[in-house]
């Protein structure tokens, strides 16, 4: 696995793809994930299983087992003032710590700041 982040609107999809030679896309459902090649908008995908009321950390290790070899762009949304809403607070915890899971077992990480990456791992 691959994971690319950094802030809304810096590049991270297009870096990912020139790195990798995989167009990230976004995935409509987190099954849709499960089989995708490479997977943009990750944090939008967490929002909409916690709108479901389904588990984030559940689709995460399901990821991992079922698409190990998954390219996964994610905007950072942890960064900045505290949303006072408390679902808008869970999705960035549970975002959070999800791209921490899967920062763990990706063999290469980048963090994505004007289209130029930084590799952490």
């Amino acid at each position: 696995m691959m994971l690319f982040v950094g802030g809304f609107g810096q590049g991270q999809a297009a870096y990912a793809a020139d790195c990798t030679g995989k167009t990230p896309r976004p995935c409509a459902t987190p099954e849709e994930a499960l089989s995708a090649p490479a997977i943009d908008g990750f944090h939008q995908l967490c929002r909409r299983i916690l709108e479901d009321g389904g588990e984030v950390t559940a689709f995460v290790e399901q990821l991992l087992v079922q698409n190990p070899g998954a390219v996964v762009v994610s905007d950072e949304i942890g960064l900045g003032v505290v949303p006072l809403d408390p679902f808008e607070r869970r999705w960035r915890e549970e975002t959070g710590r999800a791209l921490c899971r899967l920062a763990a077992a990706s063999e290469r990480v980048e963090r994505v700041c004007c289209g130029l990456g930084v590799r952490l791992k």
